[in-house]
Order: structure tokens, then C-alpha cells, then sequence
């Protein structure tokens, strides 16, 4: 199954196809040694564990192997990739960066902070587009599998690190157990991956039986179907890696008198009685049982560290826990506030009884202290808690910054990922000085600036002891190992582990003869459930993780955390399984194993989770609602939509019936003096023809010779300048008459208009004409406009030739020319109400049979008319909701609150509304703006510039706009909403449901919800119906829905009694 080993871990060919991919780094090999050659040799040809020391460069064999791999997993040629297994967070970030430094293959790291328990199988297709090498945790990787978001056979490559955790039920053991042993087992011939681990030890156990260790290699080779390399002796890796020196250093116990020792108990029992009884009364059912036991925990940390550390660091350790911030991180979780209250309040008693017990003085007055970098390994997280301030407080050593580390699992002032890179970092820089780190530096961790490991408790394992011992990296450095003096016990052990890196060293090589065996199916058919579609797969070792997993996902809130409840009967062997009121499914029973009784029901309620759609074909909690794909819609440009028009011809058609909105045939103008308003009378059709066109409207403008008594209140046209005048009479004045300027000289008006528009007056004697500016046209329509029009006439501000003149309306009052300053507002407002009742005929029959006028719905509030959508729109919105969550209500009944909001989210969020707007070729009927006058397009004139003279004809969905125009995807919902309230407050519920079928909405439109009653209990029994309803001054017909109303999800006692979240869903009805 492996490739030939390549220096540039591909070949030419797939540079070729990929130019803009980096040239691959120098090759690895030119600077590796013997014995990393040698187990890659042996990792190319078959599955390989390499066993080795800490320090030796296994992540180099890796890597090496990564590159004779490239060409299997290299992007766009393969569509395989390769996997690299970290057992912490910590190191997924530190391998990641290996591989990036040796390799051209694209690297992708993946932990639990980046939410990938979220995400879905699309989201984990995203990245294996262009991903090549996955560095990740092994339960991210199981949990790939056991969804079917990866399958086994996609990958090329699979490298376990720290591969001595391949143990049990541990996420290393079960990839091997649950997938790769089946698939090696099967008939299928779907390639499996190439496995390579590595370890520094292959032993995990306390057992230091020689017999015990080939066991444990046999184990591992087998469950890994994978032989072991490793060297003859440490000897052999001596001359590249330094070996610390490990020394035993034997400690005297503390001197406390029995007496003192006594008296220390006896106030901590007396202290812990004290505010356990203060319990009662003060919290009641799961708060109080659950204070007890917290307190009862902390008192067994103290006594641990009064035994063990001594009472100074004692009262320290009651001391952290007596702050806010540390006693939330001490429990990973947070709690109630009133159990955190009291449980501050007895470690604070705590710490200020046992200060008492110290005698004044300094701490190390005589130590020793050089400038070595340490590192310190505890047992207990508490111990490196605590170990931090006591260090610091030695004076000998107030130069040194000394740092504690706590793993992530652990409660106890956990701290996150990047708080441990910026540790390792400083230390590394020289920053730190000390480092009091618990297992999490055990594992691979690469501090390569430490000369001095002390081993403050006594090693666990064999594996744990090497690991420790392999953070010395630096020649010379020491390695000591904290021993009672006395401790014949702890002495031997510790020699033993001494000896037992040489013993795994003999029973591998011994072993390297003997062949894998396979692997018993371990997936009998009533410990996994499948389905069949996917192929994702719950087991029994993961049921129980997935059920509390679902029950997460269940409505929460700061109250109440939903999580599954067991009753187990050892003596029958059953089992039942209670979930959350707002879980689908409530009750399981199971009869079994009395071992495996847990896991059992968790397995048979994932089935039946299943079945019911609570849980999806990958197995996870239904966490969101597939919807259709919807663009960012943002801004709907009407750019490019058809010219109305036509160069030789005019054409307006109507053939509709112009219902409602023409009932009332009078609108007013807010704009207007006087509050003016517009009647209208339909007077038939006119009908013109080209001859009558150009009769009628062409010859209304007149070039030549006039008689001044038409020139009168006249409405001229100056082509020189292209404006247009109101002429109000004549003047004493002509041609040659003196015109002062604005600097003072004065000339003669022929000059004037000679010089400044290169005109010769012909007509010298002809008395000017007295004119002023047209008057401007505003919008009529706004409603805020107030301002009073000049009437025209009065004071001439122009002197104007009569040749230059061209008439084109006279006679006309000052009056009437201000009326028609009102004609574009005017036919605006037609033009709405047309478009209008063409929405109404395209929305369909089943629509139009409703009088309803609906120009408000389509006008926006930024258009400043007298209406707006917006009441409307405030309307249809509360009875869509309502309609959606009714229809969801009846159609989704097993979901909870939680999915059903978002499930009305997709169906009527501003988003889902605009889209069906612009499917429905609704928008252009929308009023977004207002109204300007200067953009306005009189109806009948030649707008067109092309050249040629054919006929335009309008589209029948045509608008009438020439320019772009743009309309929030936000006001194009709230029109759809808008529209639906005109149709409900006009016509009722059954018109506006009608309108919401004709838009594209599928919602059915439940007068009535039938309510399933499966319960036998009555109301009575737990509230006082009468008293409630004399407060709420309504007469419940069935009053267990009272009672489902104040039944918060928090009360989980058995019984039948739903919750409010789970039949009546109130949280979601939005009106």
C-alpha cells in the first residue's frame, strides 16, 4: 500500500498542474540519522509503530513519511488526504507548524474551541476541497467517522501521536475497533490507510511485570494491526540526543505534632459540619444536594493538601477557592449563584482558620537557588495551584517568574489554549523561569530549554514517568525524583521504572517476528445502530455522550440546563431512561446487562430519536432547518427595465377593471395652497391618428409673425438659452435702449446680445418684451411641504427681444400656469394607482376577487406622502407569524421551540420575503422613493436617443422608469407584509392567507389546532385553577393548559405534566 520513497514528496507532473503552489522546502532526509531512515523505510513498506525516546525526532519520521505520501493526497489530483493525530490541543498546534516547515502540502488544524462539534457535513466538504494534511484531536476524527462526514477509505495516511493511548475505549482504541478492523475484516475492497504511531513508551500500565509488558506490545500491535521499531538500547540514540541524568532525592516528612495535626481536622470537620447545616433551609431539592456535595469535595482537597503539602499551602489552596474568579474556573462550569455563594463563604472560614495554625517568618530562608530552568510535575492540578505563590514567595528566588499549567479537562483554573503557547513561549525565551505543569506537558510538549525536570509525586505509570523525564532536553540536565526517606516501596518502584524503557526495548524486538493478528469483531448487532443511508453509526460506547449531547441542544436557559436522567434497577436488570420535557421522545426502557445498562438505553433511545427526526441521518441533534440556498439579495436594481416611450407613435392601453382604488375618484395634494385636491372624471377614449397628432399637438407651437395682443400672457421659448418665460407684457424699451450692468457700464441691449450670445438683432424698433421664469414644479404630493409659490406676474425680471422668442402657449393666466405646476404630482399619482391595480391582475383571479386597495401597502415611508405601508406593514407582519407558527405548531408537533423558531426564521425572515417578492415580480410595483419632478418622464414625448425611428411597444410586466433605481431588500419584505395587512384589515384572515398562497408561501391556514390530551392528571392537583383564572378574568375549557403554561422546563419530577416549551411552544408565537 505505500509509495516510493521521494525526495520532494511528489512528482513533477503535479507541480505542473499547480504553478502558484511554493516550491517544496529542502528535503528532511539529507539531515536525518540512521535510525530515522531506518523506520522510515520500514513505515513506507507496511504499518509501522515507531518506539523511541523523547527527543529522537519521531515527528521527523513522520514528517518524511507525509512527503513519500504527497503524491497520494496532493490537490486537485487525489481527493484523499492525510491525517495527523494529536492527543491534546496544545500539540495539534505545534505538529501543525512541523509539517508546514518540512512539506508544500496545504496543513489544516482542527479543536474543539474552533465549534466543529456544530459543524455539518457540508462544512467539513468545505474544507477538505483544498485541505492535504489534517492535524487534529482523535475524538474530532471518530466523531467524523461515526457521522459519516469522513469515511475511512478517504484516507491515505494516518498517523497517531502518543499512539500508547490506543487503550480501551479511548477515541484511538475505538477508531481501530469500530471502523478500521471492521473494514480489514470485510470483504470490501475500499483501500484502508496506512497506520504510523509513535510513543516513547508502549506501556500505560502501574504493572512492572515483564510478562505484562509483552502483553501490553502484543496488544497494541494487534489493536494498531502495526509491528514496532525501536533500537537495540539507549545507547544506540546517545550520540544524538542527550539523556538526562536521573537522581533520587529523598525528603523527611513533615515535623507536625500529632496533637497540631489533630486540632487542624478537627476544625476543618467542625468547619465543613458548620455551613453544610447551614444548607438547610436556605436551598432546597437539587441545589442543596448539590452544595453538600461541592463542600464535601473541597473539604477532601484540603485535608489532601494538609496531609500532603503541608497547612501553609493549605490555607493557600482555601484561599484561591474563596475568590469569584477562581472558584468558577476551580468547577469548569457555573453554578447556581447561590451555591457559589456558599460555597466561597466556607473556604474563605476556611483559609482564615487554618492562618491561625502558621507561625510567623519567612518561607526558604535558607534555600539554595541558582538559575536553572525548571520544570515541576505534580499529580494534582491543586498542587500546581498552589506550588505557584508558594515559590514565588521565597526570596532567594523573587527574580525568577514561575508560571503554573492545568490541563484544559481539568476544572481547576483551567486555563485555555493560548495561555499555555504563551507560557512554553516565555519559557522557551527565558521569560519563565519555572514551569509547574501537571500531565499536559508530559505528551510531546517540545521544550527544548529545560535542564531540570523534579518529579514532585511519585510517577502513576511507567508511560508518565518517561514522558516527564524526556522534558529535560538540554545536555547535562538532571532529572529528580522526590522520595520519602524511608519509602522502600516508592525506592523500588522508582528503580524499577528506571529500568523499563530497556525492557519494552527487548520484548519488541522480540516480538518484531510475530504477525499482527486480527482483531475479533467487536460490532455485534445489538451494540451499534446504523443507518443505512449515510452509514453513520452510534455505538454503544458513544450512545451515552450523544444523548447528552442531544439533550444540549435541547431549549435552555440560566435555570434550568436539560440533561437525561437514569433509573437503574440492578436487581431486575432494567433500566429507563428519562430525557427533558422538550425532547420528543420522553421515556426508554431497557432490559440488559446490568454493566452496560447505561449505554443500552442511550443506544435504544438514539433509535427512536431517529425514527422520529430528532435526530438527523448523521446522528446529531437536529440543530437547524434546511432551506433553499438564498443570495445576499442586498439592493434590487431595476436598471435596464423597458422605455414606454415611442419616437412616432403613442400608445396607453388599459384593459383592466380599475376597482377599489378608483372608487374614491379624488386625492388631495398636501403640497398644495389651500390643501388643494384632484377630481377625476373618466370621459372615454380619445383616439388620434398621425394626421390628428400632429395637428393637435405638433402645430401648438407657432415660429413667425404674431399680433402683440397674443405675445400677452403668453408662454414663450428662447432656443438661445432654452428656457422658458411667462410674458406679462411690453416694454418702453427696444433694441438700442441703455441696459445697466452689474459693474456699473451700461450698454445697449443689440450689444448685449451680440456679445454675450452672438445675436444680431434684425428688429431694432420692436418694444421688449417683459418676462419672468416659469414657475418651478415641486412635488405636490409631499406631505410636509408648505411653502407659498410667488404667484406669477408682477415685477418683470427679464427684458426679452420678440425674435428670439417662440410661443408656445398663449393666452394663459397666472392662475392657470400655477394649476398646472400641479400636473406631474398629479399624473404621478395616477400612474401609482395604474400600477397598482396591474399588480392586483397579476397576482391572479384568486386575489382580484377582493376589493382591496393596496397603493399604501406599496408605498414606502421614504417616499414623505400622506400614506405609508408602515401601520400595514406592523399588522401583516404580526399575522404572518402567527399564521407560520400555527402551521408549524400543527404540522411539526414532536419538534421543540428551538427548531420550530428556526424553521419559522427560513420561512419568514426578510430574506425568505424578498425572495419570494422577486419571484412574484413584485418589486417594480414597489414606491421607494419620492417623488422628484425633475426626473419625471412626460407621458407621450420622444425620450428615446437611438437613431433610427422604429416603434417601441412596452412589455406587458414592464415599469415605467428610464433610470436605475435600487430598493433595500429590508423595505421589499416590509411591502410583502405590508400587503398581507391591506388584505387582512379589508377583506379578513382568509384574503390576506390567499394572498400569502399567490406570492409563493407553502402554509397551510389552521382555523383550529386539534390538541392530543395523553394526560390523566388534573390541573387541580398542582395549582389553584379558580384563583388563576379570577386573576386572568377568563374561563380555561381544558385547564391542564394552564397548567402547561406556568410549567417551566426545570421541573423534571417524573410524571406526565408537559412543560410550556414543549405543547403550547408560547415562545414562539410573535403576536
Amino acid at each position: 500500500m505505500g509509495g516510493p520513497l521521494t525526495a520532494a514528496g511528489g512528482d513533477a507532473g503535479a507541480a505542473a498542474v499547480e504553478p502558484l503552489r511554493p516550491q517544496p522546502p529542502p528535503d528532511p532526509k539529507t539531515m536525518a540519522r540512521w535510525y530515522q531512515l531506518e523506520a522510515l523505510e520500514r513505515a513506507v513498506r507496511g504499518n509501522t509503530v515507531a518506539f523511541l525516546e523523547t527527543g529522537s525526532g519521531k515527528t521527523l519520521i513522520a514528517v518524511m513519511l507525509l512527503r513519500a505520501y504527497a503524491h497520494r493526497v496532493r490537490r486537485p489530483d487525489s481527493r484523499r488526504f492525510a491525517v495527523f493525530l494529536v492527543p491534546t490541543v496544545v500539540l495539534v498546534g505545534q505538529q501543525a507548524r512541523v509539517v508546514e516547515q518540512h512539506t508544500d502540502l496545504v496543513v489544516k488544524q482542527f479543536y474543539g474551541e474552533m465549534g466543529v462539534d456544530f459543524w455539518d457535513a457540508a462544512t467539513w466538504r468545505g474544507v477538505l476541497e483544498d485541505g492535504e494534511v489534517l492535524v487534529m484531536t482523535p475524538q474530532i476524527l471518530l466523531d467524523n467517522l461515526r457521522h459519516s462526514f469522513f469515511r475511512l477509505q478517504d484516507i491515505a495516511l494516518l498517523i497517531f501521536d502518543e499512539c500508547h493511548h490506543a487503550r480501551g475505549n479511548t477515541p484511538y482504541a475505538c477508531i481501530f475497533k469500530e471502523f478500521y478492523h471492521p473494514q480489514l475484516n470485510s470483504s470490501a475492497s475500499d483501500p484502508l490507510p496506512r497506520i504510523f504511531g509513535m510513543s516513547a513508551s508502549l506501556i500505560y500500565s502501574k504493572d512492572l511485570n515483564r510478562d505484562k509488558y509483552s502483553k501490553q506490545i502484543s496488544e497494541i500491535e494487534n489493536l494498531m494491526n502495526s509491528k514496532v521499531y525501536t533500537v537495540d538500547s539507549e545507547s544506540a540514540l546517545s550520540e544524538y540526543i542527550p539523556f538526562a541524568s536521573t537522581k533520587i532525592v529523598h525528603f523527611d516528612d513533615s515535623n507536625i505534632s500529632s496533637e497540631l495535626h489533630a486540632n487542624i481536622l478537627s476544625c476543618l470537620n467542625r468547619l465543613t459540619k458548620k455551613h453544610i447545616e447551614a444548607l438547610d433551609g436556605k436551598l432546597h431539592g437539587s441545589s442543596l444536594e448539590n452544595a453538600k456535595q461541592r463542600i464535601s469535595k473541597l473539604r477532601r482537597t484540603f485535608e489532601y493538601c494538609i496531609y500532603d503539602l503541608g497547612v501553609w499551602l493549605a490555607a493557600k489552596a482555601a484561599e484561591v477557592q474563596s475568590y469569584k474568579e477562581n472558584i468558577l474556573s476551580f468547577w469548569g462550569e457555573t453554578l447556581d449563584k447561590n451555591v457559589e455563594g456558599f460555597i466561597r463563604n466556607y473556604s474563605e472560614e476556611v483559609h482564615r482558620e487554618l492562618s491561625c495554625f502558621l507561625k510567623n517568618g519567612h518561607i526558604g530562608e535558607n534555600f539554595p537557588a541558582d538559575s536553572q530552568d525548571w520544570i515541576l510535575t505534580p499529580k494534582r492540578v491543586i498542587t500546581s495551584i498552589v506550588l505557584e505563590p508558594l515559590l514565588s514567595s521565597i526570596h532567594q528566588m523573587s527574580g525568577w517568574n514561575v508560571k503554573h499549567m492545568a490541563g484544559n479537562r481539568s476544572g481547576l483554573l483551567s486555563q485555555r489554549r493560548k495561555n499555555h503557547t504563551e507560557i512554553v513561549e516565555s519559557f522557551r525565551k527565558g521569560k519563565v523561569h519555572i514551569i509547574i505543569a501537571t500531565q499536559i506537558l508530559e505528551e510531546g510538549l517540545d521544550v527544548p530549554s529545560c535542564n531540570l525536570v523534579i518529579r514532585f509525586d511519585q510517577s502513576a505509570t511507567v508511560c508518565s514517568f518517561i514522558q516527564s523525564r524526556g522534558r529535560a532536553r538540554m545536555e547535562n540536565s538532571d532529572y529528580l525524583l522526590l522520595v520519602g526517606r524511608g519509602d522502600v516501596e516508592a525506592h523500588t518502584k522508582a528503580k524499577k521504572f528506571l529500568a523499563s524503557g530497556q525492557i519494552m526495548r527487548e520484548e519488541s524486538l522480540r516480538l518484531g517476528s510475530i504477525s499482527c493478528q486480527q482483531l475479533e469483531n467487536t460490532l455485534c448487532e445489538d451494540t451499534y445502530y446504523r443507518v443505512d443511508s449515510t452509514r453513520a453509526i452510534v455505538t454503544l460506547n458513544s450512545s451515552v455522550p450523544l444523548i447528552h449531547f442531544f439533550c444540549s441542544k435541547l431549549p435552555s436557559d440560566e435555570y434550568f440546563k436539560p440533561l437525561p436522567r437514569f433509573d437503574i434497577d440492578k436487581a431486575s436488570g432494567t433500566c429507563t431512561l428519562h430525557l427533558p420535557k422538550s425532547s420528543p421522545v420522553q421515556t426508554v426502557n431497557v432490559e440488559g446487562e446490568v454493566s452496560i445498562l447505561k449505554e443500552t438505553v442511550c443506544l435504544k433511545a438514539c433509535q427512536e430519536l431517529h425514527a422520529i427526526g430528532a435526530l438527523t441521518d448523521s446522528l446529531l441533534p437536529e440543530l437547524d432547518v434546511p432551506c433553499d440556498e438564498e443570495p445576499d439579495i442586498g439592493m434590487i436594481s431595476l436598471e435596464g427595465c423597458p422605455k414606454t416611450a415611442s419616437p412616432t407613435d403613442i400608445l396607453l392601453a388599459l384593459k383592466c377593471d380599475l376597482g377599489s382604488d378608483f372608487t374614491s375618484s379624488s386625492f388631495k395634494l398636501p403640497g398644495g395652497q389651500d390643501n388643494a385636491s384632484v377630481t377625476m372624471k373618466y370621459v372615454g377614449i380619445i383616439h388620434l391618428n398621425q394626421e390628428q397628432y400632429e395637428v393637435v399637438i405638433l402645430t401648438n407651437t407657432k415660429d413667425g409673425p404674431f399680433c402683440r395682443c397674443i405675445l400677452k400672457n403668453s408662454i414663450v421659448w428662447t432656443p438661445h438659452n432654452n428656457m422658458f418665460y411667462v410674458v406679462s407684457g411690453f416694454l418702453d424699451l427696444h433694441a438700442n435702449s441703455l441696459l445697466p450692468q452689474h459693474d456699473g457700464t451700461v450698454v445697449i441691449y443689440k450689444d448685449y446680445f451680440k456679445t454675450r450670445h452672438g445675436l444680431t438683432l434684425t428688429f431694432e424698433n420692436q418694444p421688449l418684451l417683459a418676462a419672468s421664469k416659469l414657475v418651478k414644479v415641486r412635488n405636490f404630493l409631499h406631505k410636509c411641504y408648505s411653502k407659498k409659490e410667488k404667484e406669477p406676474g408682477g415685477r418683470y425680471s427679464v427684458e426679452l427681444p420678440p425674435e428670439l422668442c417662440r410661443i408656445i402657449m398663449s393666452p394663459v393666466s397666472a392662475n392657470n400656469l400655477h394649476i398646472f405646476s400641479y400636473v406631474p404630482s398629479i399624473m404621478f399619482r395616477i400612474q401609482c394607482m395604474l400600477l397598482s391595480v396591474k399588480l392586483k391582475v397579476q397576482l391572479g383571479p384568486t386575489v382580484q376577487q377582493f376589493d382591496v386597495p393596496i397603493l399604501e401597502a406599496l408605498t414606502t415611508k421614504k417616499c414623505q406622502e400622506e400614506f405609508s405601508q408602515e401601520s400595514l406593514e406592523t399588522l401583516g407582519d404580526s399575522f404572518l407569524k402567527y399564521v407560520t407558527t400555527r402551521h408549524l405548531f400543527s404540522e411539526y408537533r414532536l419538534q421543540h421551540e428551538g427548531i420550530l423558531t428556526k424553521m419559522k426564521k427560513n420561512l419568514i425572515s426578510n430574506a425568505a420575503l424578498c425572495q419570494l417578492a422577486c419571484s412574484s415580480n413584485l418589486v417594480g410595483y414597489i414606491h421607494a422613493e419620492e417623488f422628484n419632478p425633475k426626473n419625471w418622464i412626460i407621458p407621450c414625448l420622444d425620450y428615446d436617443d437611438r437613431a433610427n425611428h422604429k416603434i417601441s411597444f412596452l412589455a406587458p410586466n414592464g415599469m415605467y422608469s428610464q433610470r436605475k433605481m435600487s430598493i433595500k431588500s429590508k423595505r421589499i419584505a416590509d411591502s410583502v407584509e405590508a400587503l398581507i395587512g391591506a388584505y387582512l384589515s379589508t377583506a379578513g384572515e382568509k384574503a390576506a392567507f390567499l394572498l400569502m398562497k399567490s406570492l409563493g408561501m407553502n402554509i397551510e391556514f389552521h382555523t383550529e389546532i386539534p390538541v392530543e390530551r395523553k394526560i390523566s392528571t388534573k390541573a387541580e392537583e398542582f395549582i389553584n385553577v379558580r384563583s388563576l383564572e379570577g386573576m386572568l378574568s377568563y374561563k380555561f375549557n381544558d385547564s391542564l393548559l394552564l397548567l402547561e403554561a406556568l410549567t417551566h422546563g426545570s421541573y423534571q419530577t417524573s410524571g406526565p405534566t408537559p412543560c410550556y416549551q414543549v405543547d403550547i411552544k408560547a415562545s414562539i408565537i410573535s403576536i
